[in-house]
């Protein structure tokens, strides 16, 4: 679903642009929802968005209504079209506003990292967790959204693209600074990081199992890290704490 041309176009410069491209992305989606509407308005559409989250997440986009979110809201049917012209518009909606959140998380996370092998996987393990801590969002997104094919046509693909975005950046970052070898295709590298992530998180989400998802989502990692990129677990399972064996 990523967008190649998009991600070339951000692709890492140098060894020090890091910093002022995960600003750009936090600053792409926390700014879409921030001051674009008074506060009275961002109650009421966050009220609608917490309410659809939790309707799609019990009944799935395709059999939920309009009017069970507007119950689920407590308000009239008409109050959600002021805000969301469809329910499909209102699905999309929903992803995008917790990426945001996503993002920002992120950017708290990895301020003190300063290898791409650290921040790389301090982002997939966040992933699984975020999904861990908002369940319900993460049925509607690794369940509903991601696999449609309608999401090509809507924001929630930019917010998407984004996010495998910065896996990208990660390892070509990583490649510059001699972290590990370069040549391999970053595309396919992150595509096989991402979706060994997601796996877990799907079958998490289906059937409860791994009962730990984070110990999981810990050896799932580093096994992939360290089959694409040359990563050696040293034992820490502490999110980017760990170092490569052969450093220095």
């Amino acid at each position: 679903m990523l967008d190649k041309s998009a991600a070339d176009r951000t692709g890492p410069e140098s060894n020090d642009g890091w910093n002022e491209f995960l600003a750009a992305v936090i600053e792409r989606w926390t700014a879409d929802t921030g001051e674009r509407k008074q506060d009275r308005s961002k109650r009421r559409e966050q009220e609608i968005l917490r309410a659809a989250l939790r309707v799609f997440a019990r009944d799935g986009i395709s059999r939920a209504r309009i009017g069970d979110i507007a119950s689920e809201a407590g308000m009239p049917v008409s109050s959600i079209y002021e805000y969301f012209p469809s329910k499909e518009n209102l699905a999309y909606a929903v992803p995008t506003a917790h990426l945001a959140r996503f993002y920002t998380e992120y950017g708290e996370a990895v301020a003190d990292k300063h290898t791409s092998r650290e921040r790389l996987r301090t982002y997939l393990w966040l992933a699984a967790d975020f999904a861990r801590r908002n369940p319900e969002w993460a049925r509607t997104l690794y369940l509903e959204i991601w696999p449609s094919v309608l999401v090509s046509e809507t924001a929630v693909r930019h917010s998407i693209n984004d996010y495998v975005r910065v896996i990208i950046y990660l390892i070509r970052q990583g490649e510059m600074r001699g972290e590990w070898p370069a040549g391999s295709d970053p595309y396919e590298t992150a595509a096989i990081l991402n979706g060994s992530v997601n796996q877990v998180i799907i079958t998490w989400l289906l059937y409860r199992k791994p009962r730990d998802l984070m110990k999981a989502i810990v050896s799932i990692v580093d096994r992939t890290m360290n089959a694409l990129l040359g990563f050696e677990p040293d034992g820490d399972t502490k999110p980017g704490s760990r170092r490569r064996k052969a450093d220095g």
